[in-house]
């Protein structure tokens, strides 16, 4: 499903956020330790936008991998690092969150932006995750959420149900990822319910940072 609009992804990104994904981002980023040669891994990476992203605004990162299981999406991220000059800085491997293909101990951060919905079993994903993680290694997760407000939530939700399958479908010609979207969205535990997982599957200093009214979240996890 994902391969079938990966030429519009991006785009399609900054339509329907109205931009604002690229903020969204930026607030992951600055939750990064501040130690030299930093081993990142991003599941879920799509088109790398995460990684580079990273890569352009945080120096002291010493390897990149980006992984996912949709391997046209990771070819479009394969060109745009070409493109940005930063094709020796990453890597780019097709692989499963449920069976992440590393050993223990290999990552200071782990991230996944708008993915960890789209995983079969989440609580099996934040296991590994955490497994690939170094001791003191941090795990980083954007995901959509709702405000809290009721106005911002009702219109929040209009959007979603009827704005946004619309837009979608037609800037990339198939409807059916953005109706999809709309219903892990709204299916999706956020807040409080999600720190509450994340607690159960080990990680430690759980915290949540809403963004954009709480349209989005990013969650942290520390593994001692």
């Amino acid at each position: 499903m994902f391969d079938r609009i990966a030429h519009r992804y991006d785009l399609i990104n900054r339509v329907l956020t109205f931009r604002m994904d690229v903020g969204w981002r930026r607030a992951l980023g600055r939750q990064f330790p501040g130690h030299a040669d930093l081993a990142i891994l991003d599941v879920a990476t799509g088109t790398g936008d995460v990684l580079l992203f990273t890569l352009e605004r945080h120096r002291n990162i010493g390897l990149a991998v980006g992984l996912d299981v949709a391997p046209r999406m990771m070819q479009f991220g394969v060109d745009k690092a070409r493109r940005q000059g930063m094709a020796g800085r990453v890597q780019f491997v097709q692989g499963d969150a449920l069976a992440l293909p590393f050993a223990d101990n290999s990552f200071d951060v782990v991230t996944i932006s708008f993915g960890i919905r789209n995983v079969t079993n989440v609580p099996v994903a934040l296991a590994e995750m955490r497994r690939i993680l170094k001791p003191s290694g941090k795990a980083l997760i954007l995901e959509f959420s709702f405000p809290k407000n009721r106005v911002l939530r009702a219109a929040y939700l209009a959007y979603l149900r009827h704005v946004l399958p619309r837009v979608g479908g037609l800037l990339s010609g198939d409807a059916i990822p953005y109706q999809y979207l709309d219903k892990t969205v709204e299916g999706f535990p956020y807040g409080e319910q999600f720190c509450t997982i994340m607690t159960a599957s080990g990680f430690e200093e759980v915290r949540q940072t809403p963004l954009t009214f709480g349209i989005a979240t990013v969650y942290s996890g520390a593994k001692k």
